[in-house]
């Protein structure tokens, strides 16, 4: 029998920052992070159906390693932006902030447990949370 780690191939959490015109350097500048990525309005993001970026998008993201529990990686970043929560306040004026938790398996079933603690942490953060699953859809478990 499979446990719950070897279910998740993949989990992600990304710090994004959309809108228009958004000033990706002061971003950059105001959180003291580098972004994995900058979309501009326009960019390509996928050939076959064509699809252009809408708006532009800052994000930073960051692999998470316990798809069961507490995940040091998650908890820092938290930290980071509760301490930066006056910048993101002022990110606020010009862009919409979220968090985005990714998880991606090979299975027909996935979870991705968040601990008290982690839950608490988000909720002293004040950004939404949205939640995106793919599943490849494997049966056999």
């Amino acid at each position: 029998m499979l446990d719950e780690t070897s279910r998740i191939n993949h989990a992600s959490i990304a710090l994004l920052v959309t809108g228009r015109e958004i000033d990706a350097q002061k971003i950059t500048e105001l959180l003291e992070m580098e972004p994995t990525r900058v979309i501009h309005e326009g960019d390509l993001l996928n050939r076959l159906p064509e699809i252009r970026a809408r708006d532009d998008e800052w994000m930073y993201v960051l692999q998470l390693e316990k798809p069961k529990g507490r995940d040091e990686t998650l908890l820092g970043l938290l930290q980071h932006l509760m301490d930066k929560k006056a910048e993101l306040q002022e990110i606020r004026d010009f862009g919409a902030v979220a968090l985005r938790l990714t998880v991606q398996s090979n299975r027909a079933q996935m979870a991705y447990s968040l601990s008290p603690d982690t839950i608490e942490a988000l909720h002293r953060v004040g950004l939404p949370l949205d939640v995106s699953s793919l599943s490849w859809g494997e049966v056999g478990m």
